[in-house]
């Protein structure tokens, strides 16, 4: 039984490898849409994992969150949450992330941003994250290896400038300072995230029609890039017609 338990738990952090260690959050609907475009185009509290930069335009306190059900994994759930407040010294937002397989395997982030514009043409944002990462099912098993969840800690930078009331580009660098990640003290190498670089480009054609495009690396590979192109066109202030690709 114990070898059937082991067998099962090594099953399941392979599954949770798959999914990426510290992938990007699940993506709000209007990036989804857009073909993941999001550095320059993002505008919403729940944008700004994507862009600490993006806090800057807040311009009230703001609650919003997001729901993903992928792969259609029996326990499997991923959830964000975030908060925008707004202030004479810039704008702050405090979000939530979280990935997980219920009693297996869970990754959840908390993060805190400080953003603000300066003369109306550059905003640039900070942002520090803390990253949980737990495999309840080696505790459930007993598995001696398990020295308990992991915290790790690192920071995100991104910045927006508008060389035209139309146009908007963006520069994000996302995990600086993130150290490898243990959970089994038996392993001889740990998971590293390398930094990831993402740049942006917005065009605001007619207040009801934009283009947005993306470039992102590759998580520690700075020599592979992925194109991600979208747009959306907006009906009487109210209905988005949306489409976007991704890579190929």
């Amino acid at each position: 039984m114990d070898m059937i338990k082991r067998i099962s738990l090594i099953i399941f952090f392979i599954i949770g490898a798959a999914f990426a260690l510290y992938e990007e959050p699940s993506s709000p609907a209007r990036m989804l849409a857009m073909g993941g475009s999001i550095v320059a185009s993002g505008g919403s509290v729940v944008d700004i994992p994507f862009n600490p930069a993006i806090a800057a335009g807040l311009d009230s306190w703001t609650l919003g969150g997001t729901y993903s059900s992928r792969w259609s994994l029996e326990g499997f759930r991923e959830y964000s949450a975030a908060f925008g407040m707004t202030s004479e010294f810039g704008n702050f937002a405090l979000c939530w992330h979280e990935r997980s397989i219920i009693d297996v395997y869970g990754e959840r982030t908390v993060s805190l941003t400080y953003a603000r514009e300066f003369k109306h043409k550059f905003k640039a944002g900070l942002t520090t994250e803390m990253f949980i990462t737990s495999a309840p099912g080696a505790g459930i098993w007993d598995d001696p290896a398990f020295d308990g969840p992991a915290y790790t800690f690192c920071a995100n930078l991104g910045v927006l400038y508008s060389p035209h009331e139309n146009w908007l580009a963006g520069l994000v660098v996302r995990n600086l300072g993130l150290s490898e990640v243990k959970l089994l003290e038996t392993s001889e190498d740990g998971e590293r995230v390398g930094e990831q670089f993402a740049a942006g480009l917005s065009w605001v054609i007619e207040n009801d029609l934009v283009l947005a495009a993306d470039m992102v690396s590759e998580e520690g590979n700075i020599e592979k890039w992925t194109p991600r192109l979208g747009m959306e066109v907006l009906f009487f202030n109210t209905i988005a017609i949306r489409a976007g690709a991704e890579g190929e």
